[in-house]
């Protein structure tokens, strides 16, 4: 059986760790759906802080300035683009927290709750963040939001925020 590519490795740094999917998808042979996110957005942290109420406790943040490709007629960031954006950001920040055994062999979304507050332009820079509310053997949930970066019109004020409920997949099944 080849190796997983959602595989974790764990000798890594969290922000290495974070690091890990964007280089994936910015290969010149992957054309995926989410390839423009690699080639778009920039992590700027990724943190891993565990203490005895919070044993998992990963955060991330990427900024990106929305590109023509991920917007609507409108020019405004498109819905299924902030599901994407989520969906990606949302399990790169769990990739952090991974341990051996731990969430380490990739995981499935199960489900992934959107809410839209306003739009972010075209050409706007945003700052995406997410936080790990959870891990369990099996479930977790990481919780998402967008914000106006500093600077833009709409500097600090939140654009989207998302819920999103994890699986974790056993390494020895795949």
């Amino acid at each position: 059986m080849g190796k997983n590519p959602a595989a974790v490795d764990l000798s890594h740094s969290p922000f290495e760790r974070a690091s890990a999917f964007f280089k994936i998808a910015s290969h010149e042979d992957y054309d995926g759906h989410d390839a423009i996110l690699a080639h778009t957005m920039t992590l700027t942290s990724a943190t891993f802080q565990p203490t005895a109420s919070h044993p998992y406790h990963a955060t991330t943040s990427f900024t990106m300035t929305v590109p023509r490709q991920l917007c609507n007629l409108s020019g405004n960031l498109h819905g299924g683009a902030v599901a994407l954006i989520f969906d990606i950001c949302t399990s790169v920040t769990i990739s952090v927290a991974a341990s051996p055994g731990f969430w380490d062999s990739g995981h499935v979304s199960r489900t992934l709750n959107c809410t839209y507050l306003r739009p972010a332009k075209l050409g706007m820079k945003v700052v995406i963040e997410s936080e790990v509310v959870h891990l369990g053997r099996r479930m977790g949930v990481v919780r998402g939001a967008i914000r106006g970066a500093e600077g833009e019109e709409g500097e600090g004020k939140v654009f989207y925020v998302c819920e999103h409920g994890k699986a974790a997949l056993d390494g020895e099944r795949l």
